[in-house]
C-alpha cells in the first residue's frame, strides 16, 4: 500500500528511534533509585510501627508516610518527566506482588506484637520491612527499566 504522505522515515530509523527512547526512559527510571528506594523503605517502616505508637498517636506515622509517598511520587515526576502507572512487564508485577504480600503480613504481624505490648520487636518488623522495601523497589526499578528498553 502506497503512502501519500511526504518525509516518511524509513522502517528501520523509526525502529533505532524507538529504541533510543526506550533506553532514555530505562536510564531515566534507574538514574532516581538512589534516594527514591530508601525513601519508600522509611515510608513503609512509618506505616509498620504506627501500632507501636498506641491507638492516641497511631496517626502521626501513617500520616508521616503517606507524605513521605506523596513526596516521592511529585519528586519523582519532578526529577525524570515520567509517570509510572503499572509495571513495564511481568517481572515488576511480581516484585510488586510481592511487595504488597511483605508489607501486609508486617502490618498484621505489628499489630499483633503491639496487643501483646512488645513494641520493641514492632519496631523491629518495622526496620526489616523498610529494608526489605527498599531493597524491592530498586530491584523493581532496575527491572522496569530492563523490561522498557525490551521491544516487543
Amino acid at each position: 500500500m502506497e503512502s501519500h504522505f511526504g518525509n516518511q522515515r524509513d522502517s528501520a530509523s523509526v525502529l533505532e528511534t524507538l529504541g533510543a527512547d526506550r533506553g532514555r526512559i530505562g536510564e531515566r527510571v534507574a538514574a532516581e533509585t538512589w534516594w527514591g528506594a530508601p525513601a519508600q523503605g522509611l515510608g513503609v517502616a512509618l506505616i509498620v510501627v504506627a501500632p507501636a505508637a498506641g491507638l492516641v498517636w497511631a496517626w502521626l506515622p501513617f500520616v508521616l508516610s503517606v507524605g513521605v509517598f506523596v513526596g516521592v511520587e511529585v519528586l519523582f515526576r519532578k526529577r525524570s518527566g515520567l509517570g509510572i502507572t503499572r509495571p513495564a512487564g511481568p517481572r515488576g508485577l511480581w516484585l510488586l506482588v510481592a511487595l504488597c504480600l511483605i508489607i501486609t503480613f508486617s502490618l498484621v504481624i505489628s499489630l499483633l506484637l503491639a496487643l501483646f505490648g512488645l513494641t520493641g520487636w514492632v519496631v523491629a518488623v518495622a526496620a526489616a520491612a523498610g529494608v526489605a522495601t527498599a531493597l524491592i523497589v530498586a530491584a523493581y526499578d532496575r527491572a522496569y527499566a530492563a523490561e522498557v528498553r525490551r521491544v516487543g
